[in-house]
């Protein structure tokens, strides 16, 4: 992180704390690696190692966050400013990825996925043709990829996306403690939580604030002995994630922590509070896990994600040296104990190093109130691109924390793409209008969450990531790639791909989205949005279940800009959260960054909530 000194902002060094930024990527030279073709032609994957162990460095229950912000000190002088270093995962990085394991034929999987489509649009009957002409979309050749081909509504006209107007559209948490924002959120029975940086803030759903915003590390106040747990008491570092166990009714929120003197070499942590009820502002089970790899050295666990699944709260890592070194060793799933934490007991984590054959990977996270099948593994999901930035391969894995068990990888064929920002590998491109810098895409993995839902006669995972407009000039204006899985009723059953797209519908970039569906099967999608005479703004599309599939239908406008970011390094959010209410089931929030006035570190939040017609 860069601190501002005397009001100026300190550029990142592109000596050994920054090695693996991507703010000194231009640098860096990658040599293309075997594509999806060659690795699956290989033998199968070596058996996985062990589980390592953890079990918390801490445990106890703290005060009712509300209690807590009362007492806390009022700020009398701002913030200081950082700059958070954008990891990214080149190539280069990557040793030969391993053998995947492959669906018997590329052929049989390709008469599966068409087979599955016609299947759908069958059991919907006449009303996917009239959609799909609604819609002014235009689709390939082949049924599951398309390319929407919609005029864009304005951003200052009705919607046009199925869903009339939004049922709330609020400024959330706003620029704090510098960049980027890292905006995400979750729904719980009656409030809002947004965690945005360093900060974190209670909404009803009306969009009225409860609470905040507060420093995210107050929920840690009190919370001692261990070194773990000073560390999540006294720093405040970001990279946060909000989320709602639906089965359980209980918020479940997460950040990093390291303290200030073992930055160089750790060691380095995962603080996770539970609440002990639905409300956002009441008390906490607060845990701290130490992060290690499977040979128990310390390691910087980046980028956390979090999936939420019946037997455990599944969190992904990217692996780095400790910030003192370089290396990169590929992602880490860790399952921890959820009935113990939500109990407030000891908890134990289990976690199971991929790689670094493999970029940045997500667990899947359950959305709605019907459990996956008995026993079921937790999915996983990492997309693959070679040293041009092409990709045309998503890998997945199943792992098990009540079993103890990792399957995987299999290879995924997708439709070829070329990955966001490929000159940097997922860096900065995207365009402002004057004088604005090029903005970062994170094209170099898949943008969280991993939505996963249960219909009974199907399971379903949704994922996107950024990708180059198909036809577009290296780094030219960007897309944003989406995939619909669907996997049989079992709890064994592997997934497929079932429809996919590249939602680019004009010469705008559209980057860091969110995605998930209703239990209607409804499938919506937010992002940033931006061009050269275009201010970032936030819009989002989606499609109804019956519509022509690997299509969605014409945007609309969350808020538009006002400004462009300046001399921020080029940060723009590292992601954005997409989630549903668990009480209709229907009501999608997205909550995203966007650039309200020119500046540096100018950035504002937004907070919607909208819903298809047809849910009810």
């Amino acid at each position: 992180m860069n601190p501002l000194r005397g009001g100026a902002a300190v550029s990142p060094s592109c000596g050994r704390r920054y090695a693996l930024a991507l703010l000194c990527a231009s640098a860096l030279a990658a040599a293309p690696l075997p594509g999806a073709a060659a690795a699956a032609a290989a033998a199968a994957a070596a058996a996985a190692p062990a589980a390592s162990v953890q079990r918390d460095e801490a445990h106890d229950t703290g005060a009712p966050l509300a209690e807590l912000a009362r007492g806390a000190a009022a700020r009398t002088a701002p913030q200081q400013m950082r700059v958070f270093p954008l990891r990214l995962v080149t190539p280069a990085m990557r040793g030969r990825p391993q053998a995947p394991v492959r669906p018997p034929s590329a052929a049989a999987a390709a008469a599966g996925a068409e087979a599955a489509t016609s299947a759908t649009v069958a059991a919907d009957g006449a009303a996917a043709g009239a959609a799909s002409a609604s819609a002014s979309v235009s689709a390939s050749a082949t049924p599951t990829v398309a390319s929407t081909a919609a005029g864009t509504a304005a951003a200052t006209g009705a919607p046009r996306v199925n869903t009339g107007a939004t049922l709330v559209n609020i400024d959330g948490v706003g620029a704090n403690s510098g960049a980027p924002s890292d905006a995400n959120g979750a729904v719980g029975a009656s409030q809002y939580v947004q965690w945005v940086n360093t900060e974190l803030a209670v909404y009803d759903k009306a969009g009225a604030l409860l609470l905040g915003p507060v420093d995210g590390n107050l929920l840690f106040a009190g919370f001692s002995g261990s070194r773990g747990a000073d560390a999540c008491r006294l720093s405040n570092r970001g990279d946060p994630i909000a989320q709602y166990d639906k089965l359980a009714g209980r918020w479940v929120l997460s950040q990093f922590a390291w303290l200030d003197a073992d930055e160089d070499s750790g060691p380095y942590y995962q603080c996770i509070a539970v609440s002990t009820s639905a409300d956002a502002t009441g008390s906490y089970h607060r845990y701290v896990f130490e992060s290690r790899d499977a040979a128990n050295a310390i390691v910087f666990n980046d980028y956390a994600k979090m999936g939420i699944w019946p037997d455990a709260y599944y969190l992904t890592y990217v692996l780095f040296a400790p910030l003192g070194g370089s290396g990169y060793f590929g992602p880490q799933v860790c399952g921890y104990d959820r009935a113990a934490m939500l109990a407030g007991a000891a908890a134990l984590g289990r976690c199971r190093d991929l790689g670094d054959s493999f970029g940045p990977a997500l667990p899947a996270d359950l959305d709605g109130t019907t459990p996956p099948p008995a026993g079921s593994a937790n999915y996983l999901l990492a997309m693959d691109f070679d040293g041009a930035g092409h990709g045309d391969t998503l890998f997945l894995w199943r792992y098990s924390f009540a079993a103890d068990s990792l399957s995987g990888p299999q290879a995924l064929a997708v439709a070829p793409y070329t990955i966001a920002c490929p000159s940097t590998f997922g860096g900065p491109c995207v365009r402002q209008p004057p004088p604005g810098e090029r903005l970062d895409s994170v094209g170099d993995r898949l943008m969280y969450r991993l939505p996963y839902r249960n219909f009974g006669d199907r399971q379903v995972l949704l994922a996107n990531h950024s990708v180059q407009q198909p036809g577009a000039p290296t780094d030219g204006p960007l897309g944003v790639r989406w995939y619909e899985l669907r996997a049989g009723p079992g709890a064994g059953a592997g997934p497929a791909v079932y429809q996919q797209g590249t939602h680019a519908p004009d010469a705008l970039s559209r980057w860091m989205a969110g995605i998930a569906m209703d239990r209607a099967g409804d499938i919506a999608l937010g992002y940033s949005v931006a061009g050269a005479a275009l201010f970032p703004g936030v819009r989002y599309s989606g499609r109804l279940r019956s519509e022509l599939p690997g299509t969605l239908e014409a945007e609309a406008a969350i808020v538009a800009g006002a400004g462009v970011q300046i001399n921020t390094f080029n940060r723009w959010g590292d992601y954005s959260g997409m989630t549903v209410d668990p009480v209709d089931d229907c009501t999608f929030w997205y909550t995203q960054q966007y650039i309200a006035n020119s500046g540096r570190f100018t950035w504002r939040s937004r907070i919607a909530a909208f819903r298809f017609r047809n849910c009810d």
